[in-house]
């Protein structure tokens, strides 16, 4: 307890009832959770009666290694329900143990697979195919993300279909019952049914919430402020029965709306828990004065939030720093020079910079720039490792091992390598397998009996069967995780398809260290889980997110978006693109709630500042090929100006003799690209002028000009560059 102060100690030592702590950025939230638990073991209470939520494995991991180190022993985790340890894990792996622990109640087989998003998105595909549905009136992604928002209230397919009202809504509806048989068919969960199968559980069989409910009495849920309905839906049924349940979080940062988080949760909580004591954590340890300032003033701003003063006894620190440039590329070129002048002269490591923008999109001039200027940098991007074809080749071998009735798994891999089973052989054995109400794994034990196969194909079938059904035997008996993937890289063929990949190492590319690089994690998965079976690594895979495999940056600077930012801090941060439609986003404009998430964000970014922040806003953006006017974001209306040193550098004129001589080579390539994209006839639109047709392109340099007869405006001569002409049809 003796570093920590007065409101940190309230929230640590408070034992019994509802707590809701209200922790301000920077505020040490993590050291009060973790100190928190520890306090609550060292006053005799079973470790096992504790459960901790965070939203990343990689939180929780932290957590479990500073509980541990606090009480001077390790806390163990084997990712199962069933151990004597505090339970400290994310929401869905908390309902992956539990849907496993009580599968055999609840109606599930114990060895179900989970869907990641790009296997949802093959079997949403194949859902549209089979109801003769097309893809482009029902993009995959925009189903995928109508079914996961109705999952996340807690709506099956029934109930959904019950609500559909217009034509696109029914029709998603049918999809979403396919794609929910499929999954069923496959023996498949996605992310989504984690959460709705164990609400329903708790519904449905009152003797498992039961037992849940007397094994977890003291509850901890960090980032309470991000939860969705069946987040809380789930913590509140296991905290009805002894109302031990603490909540952490900001509603200055619920930045997920998007994805089903709901701020009246933390908003709310006092109207649940009327004897709630609430404990304000304000001081905050990370950001100077001014950035704190500024990062207070914005937010201020909105409606939707919990009154709270942060303050800090860090230094005043220097004031923040806002670029605006000509346009992207002057942007990008401005924010490199500036890390690179920090990094030269006021002796900042590469890996203490991060650039953060609302959109990916914005991030390739940036990168452009950075290289120009030979300064290392690297994009967080957590899983592109599981995203390697290879990686995610290795990995569905397993899964079929786990569960052969996984038929996305089954169908990646029955032919990889190659050996003889090709499509129109797999299309064979589904065809057989429709007509007999088998699914693919059957039918292909039962290939002696389907027509048509050739003897060729059966017998591939048939030792690939033996294959697979020598490792069940091996995961049925225990084995290892390591030595059974070993064994299928080796004997399945992929080591030496992969030794033989040529034109990967031309790429600069390895996936043959990237397999031994798995392998090597299975490694230590089996050395810290001597109990952990194949269907517990699975689980634990199938659940990396973004931020759990953040890498620190090294001697690089790091480039990520805003929302994949939080909760972490760099002594320097640039952000980038402070422009209306960017940020906040355009989607934003037409909604109170969307724009207070926009602001919610942008404090989010600033307050990721330790000492630095540059700022950043281009005077025209290319979009879609065409060079916009934009226009300023409103947030830098609502930031304290004092506190922030504006650098114009739209005129040209700017910089040295090089920089201007640049920028007009630059000018004058963007106007004649332009100048080529509009020829005598075409039909364009313009945002004030609206319909017309392009009379005469003029090809002057910098200055290409277009002469249009528009519809209601009449005849007008516009700088290419200038117009944002936007062509039709």
């Amino acid at each position: 307890m003796q570093d920590l102060t007065q409101p940190q100690r309230e929230a640590v030592t408070h034992v019994d009832g509802p707590l809701l702590i209200v922790a301000g950025a920077g505020s040490g939230k993590t050291r009060v959770i973790t100190r928190r638990v520890a306090y609550l073991m060292s006053l005799g209470i079973a470790p096992s009666a504790i459960l901790a939520i965070t939203f990343t494995n990689k939180a929780a991991g932290e957590m479990k290694s500073r509980v541990g180190a606090i009480l001077g022993r390790e806390v163990r985790d084997w990712g199962r329900l069933d151990t004597p340890w505090a339970t400290i894990c994310t929401f869905h792996s908390l309902c992956l143990r539990i849907l496993r622990h009580y599968a055999g109640k609840i109606g599930l087989a114990a060895n179900f697979t989970i869907y990641d998003s790009s296997d949802q998105t093959k079997l949403i595909k194949e859902a549209i195919k089979s109801l003769d549905l097309s893809t482009t009136n029902f993009s995959p992604g925009s189903v995928h993300g109508t079914i996961s928002n109705a999952k996340n209230q807690l709506l099956s397919p029934d109930h959904y279909a019950g609500r559909a009202g217009d034509f696109y809504e029914r029709n998603v509806a049918r999809i979403f019952t396919k794609y929910q048989a499929l999954l069923t068919q496959n023996n498949a969960l996605d992310f989504d049914d984690l959460l709705l199968r164990t609400a329903h559980a708790f519904r449905d069989f009152p003797e498992v919430l039961g037992e849940l409910q007397e094994r977890f009495q003291y509850i901890l849920i960090d980032e309470y402020q991000d939860t969705n309905h069946a987040q809380y839906i789930i913590a509140h049924a296991l905290a009805q029965k002894h109302r031990n349940l603490c909540v952490v979080g900001d509603p200055d940062q619920s930045i997920y709306a998007w994805r089903g988080a709901d701020i009246r949760n933390i908003l709310d909580f006092e109207t649940d828990y009327p004897d709630a004591r609430v404990v304000r954590l304000e001081q905050n340890y990370r950001s100077t004065k001014t950035i704190l300032r500024i990062a207070s003033q914005l937010i201020a701003n909105n409606k939707q939030r919990k009154d709270k003063a942060l303050w800090t006894e860090n230094d005043a620190g220097a004031p923040a720093r806002l670029f605006l440039c000509q346009d992207e590329h002057d942007e990008a070129k401005a924010i490199a020079e500036q890390l690179k002048q920090l990094h030269d002269k006021a002796g900042y490591q590469w890996n203490q910079m991060a650039v953060f923008y609302r959109i990916n999109a914005l991030s390739r001039v940036m990168e452009d720039a950075l290289r120009r200027l030979n300064l290392p940098y690297q994009i967080a991007r957590g899983v592109e490792f599981y995203n390697r074809k290879e990686i995610k080749d290795v990995l569905a071998y397993l899964r079929v091992v786990a569960n052969p009735n996984d038929e996305v798994s089954l169908t990646r891999i029955v032919n990889t390598p190659a050996r003889g089973i090709g499509d129109s052989t797999v299309k064979q054995l589904q065809t057989y397998a429709a007509g007999h109400g088998q699914g693919l794994w059957q039918a292909m034990e039962d290939a002696a009996l389907v027509q048509g196969l050739s003897s060729r194909a059966a017998n591939s079938i048939k030792a690939f069967v033996a294959l697979v059904n020598g490792w069940r035997g091996v995961a049925a008996k225990g084995g290892r995780v390591q030595a059974i993937m070993e064994d299928v890289v080796q004997r399945s063929g992929m080591e030496q398809v992969l030794k033989k990949d040529k034109e990967a190492e031309e790429r600069g590319e390895s996936p043959l260290e990237n397999v031994n690089q798995l392998i090597s994690a299975a490694a230590e998965y089996d050395q810290e889980n001597p109990e952990g079976s194949l269907d517990d690594y699975l689980s634990i895979v199938s659940l990396v997110s973004d931020a759990d495999h953040m890498e620190g940056a090294g001697g690089a600077i790091t480039l990520m978006t805003l929302h994949a930012a939080k909760g972490l801090e760099f002594p320097v941060v640039a952000m980038v693109g402070m422009e209306d439609g960017v940020l906040p986003h355009a989607r934003a404009r037409e909604s109170i709630n969307d724009l207070e998430e926009e602001r919610r964000l942008c404090f989010v970014g600033i307050t990721r500042a330790e000492e630095c922040l540059l700022l950043s806003k281009a005077a025209y953006r290319t979009i879609r090929g065409l060079r916009e006017r934009t226009v300023t974001s409103q947030f830098l209306a609502e930031v304290p100006q004092d506190a922030v040193l504006v650098t114009d550098r739209t005129e040209i004129g700017w910089g040295d003799d090089e920089d201007r001589e640049e920028q007009r080579q630059r000018l004058r390539e963007e106007s004649q690209a332009l100048a080529q994209q509009f020829r005598k006839g075409q039909l364009v639109r313009h945002p004030q002028f609206g319909l017309g047709r392009v009379a005469e392109v003029r090809d002057m340099g910098q200055n290409a000009t277009a002469v249009i007869e528009f519809n209601t405006a009449g005849r007008k001569t516009l700088v290419l560059r200038l117009a944002r002409l936007e062509v039709v049809g």
